[in-house]
């Protein structure tokens, strides 16, 4: 044999060894269920889909439903095709009787055979049962998206027919389709000729093109309901209550990132019956990026690792399943080993990091880890002098002493009294009339953070303000929610992380909140009421009686909280003191998690739940257990905020580096990294500041305020409405703008503004050269204040070989609009 013979017969043998250990270590089926496995269907109409799961022998799950192979089977063995039929997965029944489902799959890996079984029993198919238009038609109207706010449900309907948003007002939606037009929208002597139904197959022109065709189920229904005179259905028959969609939770190990899951949903009704409705309920993927969700239910991921969510919809309720892709395979502990956790987050963060196969940057450097605490605490950049010493402090908790020195600080009290001051609206639009009001609400939101006043207390005092605002300034919040809808609106948003707006007309699209759910608790602001105090100032008053009305029905409505116990009305008492009691109860599943989640956001760059005000069912936070494990601490320390910030900053997570690595590099969920985000508009205006050693004028307030004290948005500044600065129209945390645009640029750039700011003759680096420093000591301090860290060698010896033989102070003006308009200034990181 020739020695190439004996070569390509070795990288054979080899080859051959090295697939048979691949094909070895592959995980194999080891069993195979089958989902339900016990059902009964009642009439022709129902139909189950079934799921198929297959245990693999990593212990993971993987979908088999449209995998496997199906047969139906009578008692005796016999076929069962005239039973029933299976099409991926959903059998539709064909005749009365019992069958048994056989789903079997062939393991890729072992060759092996697994199989699981179901009982099927079928009743009544050849009854004709009459149609309901609320439980039989509605879901069609919707699942064809009829009644989508970009169809017929959009306040003006569309060519002169409407239908209410989402099917929230079937009475209403019955008479548009049946009576109005004269009634040519169905004809029940020719059901085929209804516009109903030429419309929607695009037989006739339709707008909305063709919506189904004459073979689906939708057209069968609808033409079965208009050939049963249109029935209305009976007001007393059962109706959904909620839904349920499974699998509730999923790992998708999938290859490549790639792989698919069934979804199953069952519609629970008012009579403890239920029904499976996969095909009829409504499907959508809120990370789309990652998944995609057909509207049979099927979801697939797009090769993208992440977890997302898919929000399913019927009758208006409304449940979400969550389907993760890791990032690969599970990483060893090694990957692990140099995080070491402080806390209950560290805990929480790693269990979901092990999950994903995701590992996290290296721990940041003190210079970064000051920096950063600075600015996110306190919106401030720390002195060369504190830089200096942090480093050259050995004690092995001085991150932790440092995070409790800021919390202490007087800065701490102003940066977050206008982080508030956005929120709560402290605007007077440039009335000089109003001044005196947002001054007063401005110092008092600065005095509630200095003494650390409790959260449940601060809300409360907001809430149930009354009197004149300069007995009581939190009176001034009043002034932009004059109404009920405001109040409602603003308060969910504010202090339950949960936008109501939509329920204030019909049932909310997103959420298991309804019209009623609204107006009662707009009941707790019907007593609140409005007149005039000294000079242009409001007064807010309570009267001894009062309420609000369900706007459509025309009910009486009684103060309830959402999912909480209604109240009566007492006379002489303030309804708002009931809200501000039920919001501060540990039970309370709004208020807890939304100032938790808002401080994470703050701190780590990005909410559990986002955005932080958009907190629903069908928008998961990324890390349940952490987020009510954060709402919990919130509690159990008495709504003390400092304590949960210093339970974040002080967490190894949040010393993380920025730095991504190969394996954290496309996640922006999970926290594996630190993620940079820019300066606020304020906090960059004092740190420019504070590196020139110049000091802004604002107009009307003395000359050393900080632009992080602006008690209000009137004080005008060019370089704040630039840099995205909020205006306090709305409660909405993106209101301030982070996004980057070409005039921020221009002014960095070119402004004049900054360019006197660096050559002032008062300023920073004209004092260091009337001080003699040197080149070197120069550059040493900006970068200590520009970027909070020592400068490198090689940075030092490229800036000094620069500015040999140059115009010195042009060249050191250079070097610090350089600084001023670089990244590692310009961000926290």
């Amino acid at each position: 044999m020739s020695l190439l013979l004996r070569l390509l017969l070795c990288l054979s043998i080899i080859a051959s060894a090295r697939a048979t250990l691949v094909a070895a270590e592959a995980p194999h089926v080891e069993t195979l269920t089958i989902e339900p496995a016990e059902v009964t269907l009642s009439d022709a109409d129902q139909s189950v889909q079934f799921l198929v799961t297959m245990k693999m022998s990593d212990g993971t799950l993987r979908d088999g439903t449209r995998q496997a192979q199906y047969a139906l089977t009578l008692p005796d063995g016999a076929p069962a095709a005239a039973i029933g039929v299976i099409e991926e997965g959903r059998l539709l029944p064909k005749g009365d009787g019992v069958i048994t489902v056989h789903a079997t799959i062939v393991d890729a890996a072992s060759k092996k055979a697994v199989g699981a079984a179901a009982k099927v029993t079928v009743k009544n198919f050849t009854v004709e049962r009459d149609l309901h238009f609320i439980n039989d038609i509605e879901p069609v109207l919707a699942k064809t998206g009829c009644n989508s706010g970009g169809c017929h449900g959009k306040a003006s309907g569309q060519n002169g027919f409407k239908l209410s948003i989402f099917g929230f007002d079937p009475k209403f939606d019955y008479d548009a389709l049946v009576n109005e037009a004269h009634g040519r929208r169905v004809f029940p002597a020719a059901p085929e000729q209804s516009l109903l139904l030429t419309k929607a197959t695009g037989t006739t022109v339709h707008g909305g093109g063709s919506r189904f065709d004459e073979k689906s189920e939708a057209y069968k229904l609808l033409a079965r309901w208009i050939a049963q005179g249109v029935p209305y259905g009976d007001e007393k028959a059962p109706k959904v209550e909620r839904i349920e969609v499974f699998p509730r939770e999923r790992m998708l190990a999938g290859v490549n990132g790639l792989g698919e899951q069934q979804l199953r949903v069952v519609a629970h009704y008012t009579d403890a019956s239920f029904q499976d409705v996969t095909r009829q309920a409504e499907y959508k993927a809120q990370q789309p990026d990652i998944l995609k969700v057909e509207p049979t239910g099927l979801v697939s991921t797009l090769g993208h690792t992440g977890e997302g969510a898919v929000m399913v919809r019927y009758m208006g309720q409304v449940d979400v399943a969550r389907v993760a892709v890791p990032f690969g395979p599970a990483l060893p502990d090694s990957a692990y080993a140099g995080f070491k956790p402080k806390n209950f987050v560290d805990e929480l963060v790693e269990a979901k990091w092990r999950k994903l196969a995701i590992a996290p940057s290296a721990e940041c450097t003190d210079e970064e880890f000051l920096r950063r605490a600075s600015i996110d605490a306190i919106g401030s950049l720390p002195t060369p002098e504190e830089v200096e010493k942090f480093i050259a402090d050995q004690s092995p908790n001085k991150r932790d002493q440092l995070i409790d020195r800021l919390l202490d600080r007087p800065e701490y009290a102003s940066f977050w009294g206008q982080q508030w001051g956005d929120l709560l609206r402290v605007k007077r639009g440039g009335q000089a009339s109003f001044k005196a009001g947002t001054y007063a609400f401005s110092g008092w939101l600065r005095a509630a953070f200095a003494q650390n006043m409790p959260y449940d207390q601060f809300v409360r005092a907001i809430l149930t303000a009354q009197g004149e605002s300069a007995e009581n300034p939190p009176v001034n919040w009043y002034r932009h929610v004059r109404n009920t809808v405001g109040m409602v609106n603003d308060s969910s948003q504010l202090f339950m992380g949960t936008r109501l707006s939509c329920a204030n007309c019909h049932n909310h699209p997103y959420e298991k909140i309804s019209q009623d759910d609204y107006w009662g608790y707009g009941a707790f602001f019907g007593r609140v009421s409005f007149k005039r105090g000294l000079g242009d100032e409001q007064a807010v008053i309570v009267k001894k009686d009062g309420g609000v009305s369900q706007p459509r029905t025309g009910q009486a409505m009684k103060p309830k909280g959402l999912g909480g116990p209604e109240y009566e009305y007492v006379r002489g008492e303030d309804p708002r003191g009931k809200l501000a009691d039920w919001l501060a109860e540990p039970t309370n599943p709004y208020f807890s998690k939304a100032i938790a989640n808002r401080l994470w956001a703050h701190y780590m760059g990005t909410g559990l739940v986002e955005s932080v005000d958009d907190m629903r069912v069908t928008n998961p936070p990324s890390n349940p257990e952490l987020l009510d494990r954060l709402a919990k601490e919130m509690v159990d320390y008495q709504f003390d905020q400092k304590h949960l910030m210093a339970t974040i900053m002080k967490s190894r997570t949040y010393s993380l580096s920025s730095e991504p690595t190969e394996q954290n590099k496309t996640d922006h969920q999970n926290y594996a990294r630190y993620t940079p985000h820019r300066l606020s508009a304020e906090t960059l205006l004092d740190a420019i500041d504070k590196v020139t050693g110049t000091q802004e004028k604002f107009d009307g307030l003395p000359l050393g305020t900080r632009a992080i004290e602006l008690p209000d948005e009137s004080v005008p500044s060019y370089f704040l409405k630039v840099f995205g600065r909020s205006m306090r129209e709305t409660a909405c945390e993106c209101e301030k703008s982070y996004a980057p645009n070409l005039s921020q640029i221009l002014h960095l750039m070119n402004s004049p503004e900054l360019q006197a700011k660096i050559a002032n003759n008062k300023g920073r680096l004209a004092d260091m050269l009337k001080e003699n420093k040197t080149n070197e000591e120069i550059l040493h301090e900006f970068y200590l204040l520009a970027f909070g860290r020592e400068p490198k060698a090689t940075e030092m010896k490229d800036a000094l070989e620069i500015l040999e033989g140059k115009d010195r102070k042009s060249s050191l003006e250079d070097f610090l609009w350089m600084f001023l308009n670089s990244k590692e200034f310009l961000f926290n990181h």
